[in-house]
């Protein structure tokens, strides 16, 4: 059984018996990136600095400020080579988030452990998908890297659903698991039910008896953290209308080296709302 590592606490204010907890002190020893977004875009785990952060603001967040994205805005951040960002075998992304809706040609990248070998895709990439003018909701991707040595060397996730309201903060937590092969969705604190497709992560095809369950990620050359654009846009020379910026906003956004347990992403929730004023 996973245990929980809490301290009742407001993250300024060290009185236990204010009824608030420290988001921070959830799975503690698993946390590897931090980004508060008050004001700046300093991360506290690395203590990473921007290289390059042109048009970025911050307003008014779910708590305190947060991250406010817009055409041509975006992060660039420099990977030390200790960095455990650049070796997960697992993840979580845990985030305040909220987005207009995303039609017509732009699809915009969010968030991005990079590789400068490859602009495109990098390692680990949370991107938004298109939907039609119609819609009020969002459609969610992410793609991670396993290796060379399997036949589905890139995963491609794309998920869609109703409770994913555009232009409304919600506390979104997308993660995959190594021991399982599992990709799972939880939105303010309740796992999303996906489909077998969207959760169970293979090494290959259906032409391959048995499948081979996708195990552990292995990223390549990871060297930076993007937030917010895409690079051959950001930093190349593309042009192309799809290649859309972020122009949503994002706040307490934190990167985790494992799949947390359901527990632990429900006492993070419940720690992030007992933040809010």
């Amino acid at each position: 059984m996973t245990s929980l590592t809490m301290t009742s606490c407001k993250d300024d204010d060290p009185n236990p018996d204010d009824g608030k907890t420290d988001p921070s002190t959830i799975a503690t020893e698993n946390l590897v990136a931090y980004f508060p977004f008050d004001g700046d875009a300093t991360e506290e785990i690395e203590s990473l600095t921007p290289t390059m952060m042109p048009g970025v603001t911050y307003v008014t967040g779910r708590r305190g400020q947060a991250y406010q994205g817009a055409d041509n805005a975006h992060l660039l951040y420099t990977l030390p080579a200790n960095s455990k960002l650049k070796s997960l075998t697992s993840f979580t992304l845990a985030m305040w988030f909220k987005s207009p809706l995303v039609t017509g040609d732009p699809e915009p990248t969010v968030f991005e452990i990079g590789k400068s070998d490859d602009f495109f895709w990098g390692n680990l990439k949370f991107a938004l998908n298109r939907l039609d003018a119609t819609a009020d909701s969002l459609q969610l991707k992410v793609f991670f890297l396993k290796s060379d040595a399997v036949a589905w060397t890139g995963q491609h996730i794309s998920y869609s659903n109703s409770v994913f309201v555009t232009d409304m903060w919600m506390h979104l937590v997308l993660m995959y698991d190594e021991v399982t092969s599992k990709y799972m969705i939880y939105k303010d604190g309740v796992k999303i039910e996906t489909n077998e497709g969207v959760e169970n992560r293979w090494q290959a095809g259906d032409d391959v008896v048995p499948r081979p369950p996708l195990g552990p990620l292995s990223f390549q050359n990871a060297d930076v953290l993007n937030i917010g654009a895409w690079r051959p846009k950001s930093e190349g020379t593309a042009d192309d209308a799809w290649m859309g910026w972020f122009k949503g906003n994002l706040d307490e956004l934190r990167v985790y080296d494992k799949a947390l347990s359901a527990a632990e992403v429900k006492a993070l929730y419940d720690a992030e709302v007992s933040q809010i004023e």
